[in-house]
Parts: structure tokens; sequence; C-alpha cells
């Protein structure tokens, strides 16, 4: 289920156009794990599966990954970051709705850089 468009980032970040949306359309790429994070989280908002395929580290992206059954994203919350060399990590809180209740999930993520890019590896959901 995906959200309405509006001109307001699912992330959080302020107007879409200036947060996310240059990563989603590929004229910019993010610089942090947290970037990334934020950019990817939007992209599971707005149902953009291509995104959230391309931004998954090559050794762990799922084989049939598909956002068919993804929840209604309301809201990101930034716990903490962290970052070492070319590995980094982020802690956040993701509100959803599905079907009449809300719930969160907490992850901790895990980022690699490779050729200059950032990747999604992994995660831990507490």
């Amino acid at each position: 289920m995906n959200q309405p468009m509006s001109n307001k980032c699912p992330c959080g970040g302020g107007k879409y156009t200036k947060c996310c949306q240059p990563f989603h359309q590929a004229t910019k790429l993010p610089r942090t794990p947290e970037e990334l994070m934020r950019s990817r989280y939007s992209a599971y908002a707005r149902g953009l599966e291509d995104y959230v395929r391309a931004t998954w580290h090559a050794s762990t992206v799922p084989e049939n990954l598909t956002l068919d059954d993804n929840p209604a994203w309301l809201q990101l919350q930034i716990l903490a970051t962290g970052l070492h060399g070319n590995r980094g990590y982020v802690h956040f809180k993701a509100y959803f709705q599905q079907d009449d209740e809300i719930a969160v999930m907490e992850e901790q993520s895990y980022f690699i850089r490779e050729n200059s890019r950032w990747y999604y590896l992994d995660g831990e959901v507490s």
C-alpha cells in the first residue's frame, strides 16, 4: 500500500524535491549512511521498489524483493548513527499503519561504502 504523494518528504527532512527525490531520481548519491537510510525509508513509503533494490548490497539483497505488502509508513525517527571508515550504522524507529493498527519497527541497520557509494547491508530488528 503506497501513501499518497505529497510535497513533504516521508523521511521528515523537509520538501521531497530537495530531500530524497534527487536520490530517487539518481541525480545525487547519499553521502552518509543516514542519508541512505532516509532515502530508503522514503522509497518504501512511496513504493519505489527499484530504488530499494538498487541501494541494497548485492551480497544480501533478497532474491524475491517486492513491496506488494508494504504498509503505510507514517514516521521515521533516527535514534543514533555511527561511521567508521567504509562502514556505518543507523539506529531508527519507523512507525507504520497496517489495517487499523499503528505499529513501530526498531532496527539497527548496517551500511557499507563501495566505490564511493553507500549500500544497505543488513539490520537487526529489536
